[in-house]
């Protein structure tokens, strides 16, 4: 039987390998690190419940509820509390509502009365470059289709929450390819969203809707579970050095424990950072060697604050707040973890989840323990009205946190899809690549699963 190597045992890798499984293909999974899970971590300290990496998801592709249906733990799933269907955004030092629709946005005070009146130009604006498959940056984006102000506001700050990134040089087609075709068919981005707010309205008629959850006891829950059912597939300490053509398939050196030898795959899934996939393929071809080089990271660390609920001057019911760039704040976002989900702080606790570092600060993600409490403290109590220190603290840093889908990554993309071509049986798959979302990667892996398959059968 043909056998698929599978490096990384991150969501990508770990989701992929229990597919190609359940298909019937042999599998093995090599992770370097000594724990599987990548970016998804969970820390449970003191009866709080911190997220290293993402802490919820929301389903739009209907990927992870089947899943976990398939592993068995369906029951486990955790749907938010209302409070997550609100966001919020920094503007001139103090939180907004982010409006949801037309009558919201003109009721809010987060934009001037000049601001609004100009979002509505887009109503009769042409198409721009994102929706001719061009690719532009989020701020060219925003600003072209919304004004500066409402760009700035609106748009800008999604780039701090879901990449930490700069809109600055982060491509507005390759990071958020649903707004891009959004113009792409409906010329006018308003007019999109309105007509994507109906779709979904009738999609789920009668049904339930897409909620953001999590698992019961952190988002760990699901790697944890995938990792279990892969037993001795996965094997941990693992690193693929280098990857090389073998009459048939790859050869592949590796090391564990000190200790080099090799091994050989019919097929070669590189679900592993871009810059560790550079190194093995380097080998194999320099120039896809350079292009994965060339995908950015930025350093981002995680402060999870508790306070004690009285510190609070009125409780907070909201998913959390994003910080455009203009503000003068330390932080760039943050999640009203214990609002959101149950069970996520003590009885009479609250807990905030602060990120900072990323494009815009990255020498905050550096900083000293002590400092770095002081500083997300300082923002939140600005923004809160806390009237007392944080009762507990944690802090988790990835130096290489995210991956930047800068100007020019469509490009990157397209020449490592090529690459692919030449080498038959290689695949690069993952966050680095294309939409980070866990269930959207989820859901590439249960494609490329079948198209595995379907090539290896031939």
């Amino acid at each position: 039987m043909k056998r698929v190597v599978v490096a990384g045992a991150g969501i990508s890798g770990l989701s992929l390998a229990f597919e190609l499984e359940r298909l019937g293909l042999r599998v093995l999974v090599l992770e370097s690190e000594r724990r599987a899970g990548g970016k998804i971590e969970t820390d449970r300290r003191d009866g709080y419940i911190c997220e290293r990496g993402p802490a919820s998801y929301l389903d739009r592709q209907n990927s992870i509820m089947p899943l976990a249906r398939r592993l068995g733990i369906e029951s486990r799933v955790l749907p938010a509390c209302a409070a997550g269907e609100r966001r919020l955004v920094v503007a001139d030092g103090r939180l907004h509502d982010t409006p949801l629709d037309a009558s919201t946005l003109f009721r809010s005070r987060l934009l001037p009365l000049s601001a609004k009146l100009r979002m509505l130009v887009d109503l009769v604006l042409p198409r721009g470059p994102s929706a001719r498959g061009q690719e532009e940056s989020v701020t060219a984006f925003a600003s072209r289709r919304l004004g500066v102000l409402a760009g700035e506001r609106l748009l800008q700050p999604l780039v701090s929450g879901l990449y930490a990134g700069d809109p600055d040089v982060v491509s507005m087609p390759a990071a958020f390819p649903l707004m891009a075709a959004l113009e792409r068919e409906h010329r006018s981005l308003i007019l999109g969203l309105r007509a994507d707010r109906k779709e979904q309205r009738a999609k789920h008629a009668g049904s339930d809707a897409p909620r953001l959850s999590s698992f019961v006891t952190g988002l760990d829950e699901l790697t944890t579970s995938l990792a279990s059912r892969l037993g001795d597939r996965l094997r941990l300490g693992v690193r693929i050095v280098a990857a090389e053509r073998a009459a048939s398939g790859f050869r592949l050196a590796v090391e564990e424990n000190g200790r080099s030898s090799t091994l050989d795959a019919d097929s070669l899934v590189l679900a592993i950072p871009a810059h560790q996939a550079s190194s093995v393929v380097r080998p194999l071809d320099s120039d896809l060697c350079e292009i994965l080089a060339r995908i950015p990271y930025v350093p981002v660390a995680l402060v999870h604050l508790g306070y004690f609920a009285s510190a609070l001057p009125r409780p907070v019911e909201a998913y959390g707040f994003f910080v455009p760039a203009s503000e003068r704040l330390k932080i760039v976002g943050a999640i009203f973890a214990s609002a959101v989900f149950p069970g996520r702080a003590p009885a009479r606790f609250s807990l905030f989840s602060v990120r900072t570092g990323g494009a815009r600060r990255p020498e905050m993600a550096s900083l000293p323990d002590e400092e770095l409490t002081a500083l997300a403290h300082a923002d939140l109590r600005g923004l809160l009205g806390l009237t007392a220190a944080p009762a507990f603290a944690h802090i988790a840093r990835h130096e290489r946190g995210l991956p930047q889908y800068t100007l020019g990554h469509m490009d990157r993309v397209a020449a490592l899809e090529a690459g692919e071509q030449r080498y038959p049986g290689l695949y690069f798959h993952g966050n680095a690549y294309h939409n980070a979302g866990v269930p959207e990667l989820v859901s590439r892996s249960g494609k490329l699963a079948c198209k595995l398959v379907e090539e290896l059968s031939r």
